[in-house]
């Protein structure tokens, strides 16, 4: 089921990112497949198994996106949850609806913004999201409403499960891996998609998000517990499982 929901006011909508995305939404699961070397399934296949570890039975899925994540644990979870995709582009979500179809257990997909979820407070078990936090909180100026709707939303306990770039400990790697961020992903993602500007801004946005440390202390001042930290791809990709304070 595909629902719409829309702010009450236009304002936070306009702004670049969500234009990025309108545009390269049609080549974005390509491009992902190549610049990962296809090493983004395995990744989120992890935070699957951390999203229903404790065996959630309301699962939000945010900035889902093309709807990977939330369609993986619908079709791994044993006890059938209820699981709702949610993110700002239609574009996007016409592709997850898509992919849905030959699923069993189908997820609400719900179009809005973050900054203003149209959730009960602490009405879900687990929340996730893959790749897509620091859409939220990089150069943000609603990082801090961002964060307190996601703990709103969650209830006390709960789990908020992240996949994200991350800075490399090494810092050999860490050049490397600068190096592939900024002078060679944005051009391939570039000539895939047809967007150069967009895949500039996703690769300075990796190529700059936090350490697996600072992304924990950001987490810890917004009111979540971080439980268990995995380093991915050598420090260039982190998973994080962070707990609802009471």
């Amino acid at each position: 089921m595909f629902f719409n929901h829309m702010m009450s006011t236009e304002i936070k909508q306009n702004y670049p990112l969500k234009e990025y995305y309108k545009e390269i939404y049609q080549r974005y699961d390509l491009v992902n497949r190549v610049f990962t070397f296809g090493q983004d399934r395995k990744w989120r296949s992890f935070a699957v198994e951390a999203c229903l570890e404790n065996k959630p039975k309301r699962i939000l899925d945010l900035c889902t996106g093309t709807g990977d994540l939330i369609l993986e644990i619908g079709e791994k979870a044993s006890n059938s949850p209820h699981l709702v995709g949610y993110d700002f582009s239609s574009e996007m979500l016409s592709l997850a609806v898509e992919k849905a179809k030959s699923n069993e257990n189908l997820p609400d997909f719900i179009e809005g913004n973050v900054a203003e979820m149209p959730f009960e407070n602490n009405y879900f078990d687990t929340a996730g999201i893959s790749f897509g936090i620091r859409n939220l909180v990089y150069e943000n100026s609603d990082a801090k409403k961002h964060l307190s709707e996601i703990h709103r939303v969650i209830r006390p306990g709960g789990n908020f499960v992240i996949l994200e770039s991350s800075k490399p400990g090494n810092m050999l790697w860490r050049i490397v891996n600068g190096i592939y961020l900024r002078l060679i992903l944005p051009y391939l993602g570039g000539a895939i998609s047809g967007n150069l500007k967009a895949y500039r801004y996703l690769g300075k946005s990796s190529r700059n998000y936090y350490t697996q440390q600072e992304m924990s202390d950001i987490l810890q001042a917004a009111g979540f517990r971080v439980v268990k930290k995995r380093a991915l791809f050598l420090g260039s990709v982190m998973l994080l499982v962070a707990e609802k304070q009471m």
